[in-house]
């Protein structure tokens, strides 16, 4: 390690999870773990010294973030890893921190599901003037979320954390996208799934725009493990899906294999009606208890926004062949993804129908694709249907 390496307790809570180096610019080396603590080792860490190297990496918000280059030169940081650093590496996803060697702190000192804290990594990538409640600023910022897209975590009046997402392009189909997958659950009756608002948020030229809220699904007593992680656990074979290897994950966890199909029976189904692309294995996650390891179930879907076409010009739209959709999920191709579902009547097509007057929230030029979009999605009511009526739509 470099001479500016420091010493840090990787910490699970209170626990002492392992000792290791940190650099300034938040690469780690001489891990030395605490046997007696084996349990609450990362699990995305477990099978070797180069998983748990990945796993930190991955706790650092991603270099593509959408203005991130922006915001670590405002805060003076060389990368978002020593952002990282620098905020203990919290997160309002699960309850792994660092604390310097040096240092007497706990958790009750540092977790951000208690204290007050600023997102002033969030706050310069994104505006927002939602009932907003940004309290005293701490040392203890929010420098983990994954994904791409601007986002900032907030504190409500209620003292509950959200967190506001914006938008890519000039558009704000991504968040209204959200909204649109929030009114299909709800019809549904289906229960397990993270519900989205639309707020107003300052965009360019100091324009009022679109982008969305939802609130933490995690708190000090439930954490949230990406199936990405759990993937890292076993070793899989180069072009597998990862469907079995993260259902038997999932199962030798103690996870029930009726609540694992179901589940993503349903969400295979509801994502090819929104036609929802992003479903990767970092869009997938289950809860676990922190204290006692059990775990809960799967976490309410969220992260829809990347669906319905959003991505696809206006003059593209009616050339889409619905059976050739790419996907990113556990296979590629998105009508296949219906081999994996045991359970085909898990939605109900007559309770599937919506209203698009939603979309007229975008911007105008963007309206005119309504009708377009309506009728992409009534197409795929027709192909759940047949699939549902036991065509293995996938074939033809």
């Amino acid at each position: 390690m470099g001479k500016n390496a420091k010493e840090y307790y990787l910490m699970h809570k209170d626990i002492r999870v392992c000792l290791m180096e940190i650099t300034d610019d938040g690469s780690i080396g001489n891990v030395r773990k605490n046997k007696a603590a084996a349990a609450h080792f990362p699990l995305g860490g477990q099978m070797n010294n180069m998983k748990f190297h990945e796993w930190w990496r991955d706790r650092a918000i991603p270099k593509t973030r959408h203005g991130s280059r922006t915001a670590l030169q405002k805060l003076g940081y060389t990368s978002t890893n020593s952002a990282l650093v620098n905020n203990l590496a919290l997160s309002l996803s699960d309850c792994y921190w660092i604390m310097p060697r040096e240092e007497d702190l706990t958790w009750n000192d540092v977790n951000l599901y208690t204290n007050d804290f600023v997102d002033t990594f969030g706050e310069i990538t994104i505006n927002s003037d939602h009932m907003l409640d940004l309290r005293k600023k701490t040392r203890f910022n929010c420098a983990t979320s994954q994904g791409e897209l601007q986002k900032k975590w907030c504190i409500g009046t209620d003292g509950r954390r959200y967190m506001i997402k914006g938008n890519y392009g000039d558009s704000y189909q991504q968040s209204l996208n959200e909204i649109f997958a929030t009114n299909l659950h709800k019809q549904q009756g289906f229960e397990n799934y993270t519900p989205y608002s639309l707020v107003k948020l300052t965009v360019d030229h100091n324009m009022e725009g679109r982008g969305c809220l939802c609130y933490d699904f995690c708190s000090e007593n439930i954490e949230s493990i990406s199936a990405w992680e759990l993937l890292q656990t076993v070793k899989t074979r180069q072009n597998e899906s990862y469907y079995f290897p993260l259902k038997k994950v999932c199962l030798d966890l103690g996870m029930p294999e009726q609540q694992f199909t179901d589940f993503i029976d349903y969400q295979i189904m509801t994502d090819f009606l929104i036609s929802n692309t992003d479903r990767h294995m970092n869009n997938i996650a289950i809860m676990r208890n922190p204290d006692t390891l059990e775990v809960l179930g799967f976490a309410p879907i969220f992260d829809s926004g990347n669906s319905m076409f959003y991505n696809v010009p206006f003059e593209m739209l009616s050339r889409i062949r619905l059976e050739e959709i790419n996907t990113h999920s556990f296979i590629q191709k998105e009508n296949k993804l219906l081999q994996y579902v045991r359970n085909r009547s898990l939605v109900d097509i007559e309770k599937a129908e919506m209203n698009f007057a939603l979309y007229e929230q975008d911007i105008f030029e963007r309206q005119a694709r309504i009708p377009l979009l309506q009728k992409m999605y009534e197409r795929k009511i027709v192909s759940l249907k047949a699939f549902q009526q036991g065509k293995d739509i996938w074939k033809s």
